[in-house]
C-alpha cells in the first residue's frame, strides 16, 4: 500500500512538473515582424503577442493587401503606427488603416508636406480624433514586454526629407531590430551618435530601399546583423554595388521583399527569418 501511494504522489508531482513547464513556455510573448510585399515602399507590421504596432504604410494603392493581411490575422486594433517620414511611399495608405482600425497613438517626424497622402493623414486624425505625436526628442514604450525605442531626427529642417525619418529599435530579450526607414547619411550620422546604436541588431531593414551611405560601415561594425532587408521592387534601382557588397563583406542574409514577404519570428531566445515567394499563396 505504502508503495502504490509513494508512485501515486511521485506521479502527482511529475504531472504539475510538466504541467508548470508547459505553463511557463507558453508564456513568453512571441514577437513577429512581417515585411509585407509592396514594391519600393515600406510596410512593417510588429505583432507582440496579441499586440500590433505598423511601421509605415506603404503607397495608397497597397491598403487592401495591408489591410487584408491584418484582417487574415484577426487584428482590430493597432496601438502604435510608426510613420518614419511623410514620403507617399510611406504613408500612402496612412489614411486608411486609422479609418479602419482603433489605433492607440501615431507617431511621426515633426514637419509637415504639402502632398495628398499627408493631407489625407491629418483629416483621417481629426475626423477618428486619434492620439498622435511629432516626434521632438527619443520616446520610449513597451508593448506586451517587447521593448521600443523611436530615435527622433536632430535637427528642424533638413535639405534632403528623407533626412527626417524616424529610427524604430525593437527589442525582445537577446533578439533586437533596427528599422531604418529611408535615414540618409545626415540622419544615419545622427543615429549613430546615440546610445541605441552602441549595441547589436540581429536584423536591420536597410535604409532608403538599398541606398547606400559610407556610414553604414561604421553601423555594420557594430550591429553585425545576420540578416538585411531591403524594400525593392523588381529593378532594384535604389540597390547600390555597395551595398551588396556590404552585406556581403558582413555575410549577412539579405531578403528582398520583391522576392516576397518577409517575416522574422522571435521567442527571445531564438531567431527564425522566412520568405514567401511571391505570387504564392
Amino acid at each position: 500500500m505504502r508503495m502504490k501511494n509513494r508512485l501515486f504522489l511521485c506521479l502527482l508531482c511529475l504531472t504539475f512538473f510538466l504541467a508548470g513547464c508547459g505553463k511557463e513556455k507558453e508564456g513568453g510573448v512571441s514577437l513577429k515582424l512581417t515585411f509585407l510585399d509592396t514594391g519600393k515602399s515600406d510596410c512593417i507590421v510588429i505583432e507582440a503577442g496579441e499586440s500590433v504596432v505598423v511601421n509605415d504604410t506603404a503607397d495608397s494603392d497597397d491598403a487592401a493587401a495591408i489591410c487584408a493581411y491584418l484582417d487574415e490575422r484577426e487584428r482590430t486594433r493597432i496601438e502604435y503606427l510608426i510613420l518614419s517620414h511623410f514620403d507617399k511611399d510611406h504613408i500612402g495608405s496612412a489614411a486608411d488603416l486609422i479609418s479602419r482600425y482603433e489605433v492607440g497613438c501615431v507617431l511621426m517626424p515633426d514637419y509637415e508636406e504639402d502632398s495628398e497622402p499627408y493631407l489625407a493623414l491629418m483629416r483621417a486624425l481629426a475626423e477618428t480624433n486619434t492620439a498622435y505625436e511629432r516626434l521632438q526628442k527619443d520616446i520610449s514604450f513597451t508593448v506586451e514586454g517587447v521593448s521600443f525605442y523611436v530615435d527622433a531626427p536632430h535637427e528642424s529642417e533638413y535639405e534632403n526629407d528623407n533626412n527626417y525619418s524616424l529610427i524604430t529599435c525593437v527589442m525582445h530579450e537577446k533578439n533586437r531590430f533596427l528599422l531604418m526607414g529611408d535615414a540618409k547619411k545626415i540622419r544615419t550620422e545622427e543615429f549613430l551618435s546615440s546610445e541605441a546604436a552602441k549595441g547589436r541588431y540581429e536584423l536591420i531593414k536597410m535604409p532608403h530601399h538599398g541606398n547606400y551611405t559610407k556610414n553604414l560601415e561604421t553601423l555594420f561594425a557594430t550591429a553585425k546583423p545576420r540578416y538585411a532587408v531591403l524594400t525593392a521592387d523588381p529593378e532594384r534601382l535604389r540597390v547600390e554595388e555597395e551595398t551588396v557588397a556590404l552585406l556581403d563583406a558582413y555575410g549577412c542574409e539579405a531578403y528582398y521583399t520583391d522576392e516576397g514577404m518577409v517575416t522574422a519570428f522571435s521567442d527571445g531566445e531564438n531567431l527564425k527569418v522566412e520568405q514567401k515567394d511571391a505570387g504564392k499563396d
